[in-house]
């Protein structure tokens, strides 16, 4: 499931909570459908603290770390714990 950190970028998780490793996505710009956002791959599998260096590198925009930091520890709560909030 994409996630969506901003216009401009979204990630997924890929593996268990604890391991979990995550995948960045810009939009495409060959997308022909103008109703949905098409998402195209620009990273490989890496750790969160990779994808803040990658966010860092790419985008120097300190907003969408944060974003990506409250993601992830939304994503470290307990299935029952995240169903409340």
């Amino acid at each position: 499931m994409l996630i969506n950190i901003s216009n401009t970028l979204c990630v997924s998780r890929h593996g268990s909570v604890q391991s979990g490793q995550w995948i960045c996505y810009t939009p495409c710009p060959d997308a022909g459908n103008k109703k949905r956002q098409t998402w195209k791959q620009v990273t490989g599998l890496m750790s969160p603290c990779s994808v803040r260096d990658w966010l860092r590198t790419h985008f120097a925009d300190e907003q969408m770390e944060q974003a990506f930091d409250a993601i992830t520890q939304r994503n470290n709560l307990p299935a029952n714990a995240a169903a409340t909030n």
